[in-house]
């Protein structure tokens, strides 16, 4: 069983994002670059078949980046009910949010929180505004912890 650190769920950062970025910026480079050919040689047609290949990419990239960009902020507000479930737990039990860790990073019926080496069951309301800790033991007593990469 995997357990998350409050850290690594808050500061998970997605570098795919900032590639695809790069990548959509270097294509806008190249249609520029492209386009002024194909003002240059207006008789050679592979420029405007080029241009044209590049803006299709450019609309493909852009597609993908905003689909992208949908599913990381349903996670981001997945992740943040998590941290917040993990910062009560963390004041009800009076320990500090270093030593809470959750065993998903999406909130769900049945998440285990572990605090202070007892695992605690969640169950979350249906109405998503209230929770019950109730105590739990795993089945499986091998635990592995991610922590925040510094």
């Amino acid at each position: 069983m995997t357990f998350y650190s409050y850290g690594y769920l808050t500061h998970q950062n997605s570098n795919h994002t900032l590639f695809q970025l790069a990548v959509i910026s270097i294509i806008i480079l190249v249609i520029a670059f492209v386009s002024w050919l194909w003002y240059r040689h207006k008789t050679d047609l592979k420029y405007r078949d080029l241009f044209i290949i590049m803006v299709l990419l450019l609309f493909l990239s852009v597609g993908i980046q905003f689909n992208e960009w949908q599913s990381l902020q349903s996670s981001f507000s997945q992740k943040s009910q998590v941290t917040q479930i993990m910062q009560r737990v963390a004041d009800e039990k009076g320990v500090a949010r270093q030593k809470v860790w959750s065993n998903t990073s999406t909130i769900s019926n049945g998440m285990l929180i572990k605090v202070n080496g007892r695992i605690y069951n969640v169950t979350v309301n249906p109405d998503g505004n209230s929770y019950t800790l109730t105590k739990a033991t795993p089945i499986n007593g091998h635990l592995t912890y991610v922590r925040e990469d510094k």
